[in-house]
């Protein structure tokens, strides 16, 4: 009976994913999941004698939710550790099928607590090779208008951005502003496009003039609060918080510009969905970010998701927020918001660079299976990257971002080395012909490195340990035949450093064979041109001041 429970769980088979599951007691048991709707009744399975109930399920290349239904009661696969939040509140099982049928059920980590240990929700295939470009239209061009934006969309392209993140575009209020211009977050009118920035037909050549050159379009969807004046606040008082006294109040956070809905609102939930709901469906955008997401229910992001999903699969939610329970509920990728402040603090030695390593393995035990984080050096909300993080070590900073897993984002401006954070509320314009070439050439080469490096845009993620932690980050990615090992140096000296992985660690290096060695990035002090797979795990590299390696490591034919 042990060789028969160790046989349990999805496996690969010839016609598709086998699906095994053992009660002798059971006189019906059938499998339901995605791929036939969830009817209960459709794909009996086949009970053997010893008590095992088997059936053979064609599915293609993806996530496949499902359970077992037996004798009427629903209940997960005992022995696939893969769980997934349904929206019942209870956990649908979850198999992996890979492009070569290859069957896999990621299990969280041995020290997962609450939310890690589920699986993240599905997300589009695209959005794991992304690399996401936010524009902040009124200071993108001289004149501030989406035009402006579709004039620099081949540039954009040429960066080795995969998508574009349009901050908000609507019609904002005129009461209570900030500034002289106003806050693009103080939202007047949801489906409205700011006349300064042009027409709903400027919109949609903007996201046709993407298509063409590859790019994704998102946009902003500002769901917590609406400016002062919007017409809402009369029409539909009722959607809006209210103070003792009965009077609508503002967001709190000192965003006194702007009033807060109240989502016990089943009106106002139905109305923003189908603001959602119409851009994806008029202007065939590919999704939303959603400003402080963790200030509105999840159970409203739950319904959008689903509702989008239907009008458009591929579509991407992600989440201003850094709550694991959004990764496991909702959104296909939040916020990591910690990288900048701890890279400050690593260049400025008042942290060791194994900071970072903790950071994410942290991360990893508490975010969901397979949870996306956005990866940045600086957004709309933050200073500069290279006022936060200085000159020094800026290169080996950006080498980080773009070889470490997630999704990665470059605010625009940030590829020139702007160092003038643009504000949300005054005029301003991001002076283009001021810019770094040197600056804007290396983060072209890190997009193009990543676009073109399979391991660098799916791979897994190993950290080494390294003899120098206080300055040296060394990390190995890994997916199919595709392997690159990076070692930074965030040191204003010369490193020796010794790695070391346990034996096992690298999991698809083989310790007898012999692997090339490819420089892809960094400096050109030798290195070995072969290897043998045991003495890669404890290379030796010296690293020169901020220096770094960036190494293919190729099967040896």
């Amino acid at each position: 009976m042990g060789e028969v429970v160790g046989e349990l769980g999805p496996a690969r088979a010839s016609r598709g994913v086998k699906f095994r599951y053992f009660n002798p007691r059971a006189s019906r048991a059938y499998i339901a999941g995605e791929f036939n709707n969830w009817r209960a009744a459709d794909c009996e399975m086949h009970r053997h004698p010893c008590g095992v109930w088997e059936i053979v399920v064609p599915l293609g290349e993806g996530a496949h939710e499902y359970k077992f239904v037996v004798d009427g009661e629903w209940t997960r696969d005992p022995h696939n550790p893969c769980m997934i939040l349904n929206e019942h509140g209870t956990v649908n099982s979850v198999v992996e099928v890979a492009a070569d049928g290859e069957v896999h059920t990621p299990a969280p980590q041995r020290e997962a607590c609450g939310f890690g240990r589920l699986r993240a929700v599905v997300s589009p295939d695209w959005v794991r090779d992304a690399v996401i470009y936010e524009v902040f239209p009124r200071v993108f061009s001289e004149k501030g208008t989406l035009e402006g934006v579709t004039r620099r969309i081949p540039e954009i392209a040429d960066l080795g951005a995969t998508c574009i993140w349009l901050m908000p575009i609507h019609d904002i209020g005129r009461r209570g502003r900030k500034g002289s211009l106003g806050s693009p977050y103080a939202i007047y009118d949801y489906l409205s496009i700011h006349p300064d920035l042009g027409t709903a037909d400027d919109l949609r050549r903007l996201v046709q003039v993407a298509r063409d050159h590859g790019l994704r379009v998102i946009m902003d969807f500002v769901a917590n609060h609406s400016a002062h004046d919007c017409p809402l606040t009369v029409a539909h008082p009722e959607w809006y918080r209210r103070d003792a006294c009965g009077n609508i109040q503002c967001a709190g956070f000192g965003w006194d510009d702007v009033v807060a809905f109240d989502y016990s609102s089943a009106d106002l939930r139905e109305y923003m969905i189908r603001v959602m709901r119409y851009y994806v469906e008029e202007f065939d955008i590919d999704g939303y970010r959603c400003d402080v997401a963790a200030l509105v229910p999840e159970d409203f992001w739950r319904a959008a998701r689903r509702a989008l999903k239907e009008a458009k699969p591929d579509v991407l939610l992600l989440a201003e927020s850094h709550e694991p329970s959004h990764n496991a509920v909702a959104f296909d990728v939040t916020y990591e918001e910690t990288l900048p402040k701890i890279l400050a603090q690593v260049l400025a030695g008042e942290l060791p660079a194994k900071a970072v390593r903790d950071m994410i393995e942290h991360d990893r035990c508490t975010f969901p299976v397979g949870s996306l984080r956005l990866r940045y050096l600086e957004n709309h909300d933050q200073l500069r990257a290279t006022r936060a993080l200085g000159r020094r070590g800026y290169e080996a900073a950006a080498t980080l971002l773009l070889t470490l897993d997630g999704v990665p984002l470059i605010y625009n401006g940030q590829e020139i080395g702007a160092e003038e954070r643009p504000s949300l509320f005054d005029p301003f314009k991001i002076r283009w012909e001021a810019g770094d070439p040197v600056i804007r050439a290396m983060y072209r080469d890190l997009c193009h490195l990543r676009r073109d490096t399979p391991a660098l845009r799916r791979g897994s993620l190993t950290f080494l340990d390294a003899s120098r932690e206080d300055a040296v980050l060394a990390y190995f990615r890994e997916h199919g035949r595709s392997r690159v090992l990076v070692v930074l140096n965030f040191a204003g000296d010369v490193v020796h450093a010794k790695l070391n992985a346990l034996d096992g660690s690298l999991a698809g290096v083989d310790p007898d064979a012999v692997y090339g060695v490819r420089a892809l990035r960094g400096q050109t002090s030798p290195c070995p041109a072969r290897i043998r797979g045991r003495d890669l795990a404890s290379l030796e590299l010296a690293l020169e001041p901020y220096g770094m390696r960036v190494l293919a490591i190729e099967d040896d034919s």
